[in-house]
């Protein structure tokens, strides 16, 4: 085994075993003492690779964070999906992946990715933001979206919307409506609004692509 793949197997089990005691005892309550034991080597072997325990953390929740917008991008780009397609795949693929997380690492980590970590945090926010202009440029493309409404304003709006997606779950919990009413019901929100108004012609448009889309 040659030096440089002894190095890239040692990082490995540091980061395996710092995602195990994370899981297992918190990211707060573990040390980095802790994680190079668990993984069989010295502190003094663990600064080889990572500066503090907080680096170590970063770098998982990058990797999770690049992991997750490579997914979420190649939604953004896929020419096979309507715009409600890919606002319903965004939600679906970040409320799995943050369940995945939390279970894999602890909640703790759902913290840092969302609040705790200003580094963290503006990355997320900058890849994020890559994801609604490439839908809303193709909104406009197509015709979906009131030329007259700032791509602000539709950012903010879409936002609203997946947050509503969310929380049909409670819904759902509840018995208060059956799945397939409350994700019609939703894309009918989406598109026409509360008072239900839409250009004719582009209201037709959206119907017939919607019905294309059960078939």
């Amino acid at each position: 085994m040659n030096r440089e793949t002894k190095k890239a197997l040692t990082k490995q089990q540091l980061i395996a075993s710092a995602t195990a005691l994370f899981r297992e005892n918190g990211i707060h309550n573990t040390d980095l003492k802790s994680i190079a034991a668990d993984a069989g080597v010295s502190v003094v072997t663990f600064y080889k690779y990572f500066d503090s325990k907080d680096t170590l953390v970063r770098e998982i929740a990058n990797d999770e964070l690049n992991n997750l917008f490579d997914r979420i991008m190649a939604i953004a780009d896929s020419p096979d999906l309507t715009i409600l397609d890919k606002i319903k795949a965004f939600a679906t693929l970040t409320a799995t992946a943050q369940k995945k997380i939390a279970t894999t690492y602890g909640p703790e980590m759902i913290t840092l990715l969302e609040t705790d970590d200003a580094h963290i945090r503006a990355v997320a926010d900058t890849r994020r933001d890559t994801f609604f202009t490439t839908i809303i440029e193709q909104g406009r493309s197509e015709g979906f979206f009131n030329a007259d409404v700032s791509t602000a304003a539709i950012h903010v709006y879409i936002d609203m919307f997946m947050s509503y997606d969310r929380q049909k779950t409670i819904a759902l919990a509840q018995g208060e409506i059956d799945i397939k009413t409350i994700d019609q019901q939703l894309e009918q929100l989406f598109f026409y609004g509360l008072m239900g108004y839409i250009n004719v012609d582009k209201r037709a448009q959206l119907d017939q692509i919607r019905q294309q889309n059960r078939e």
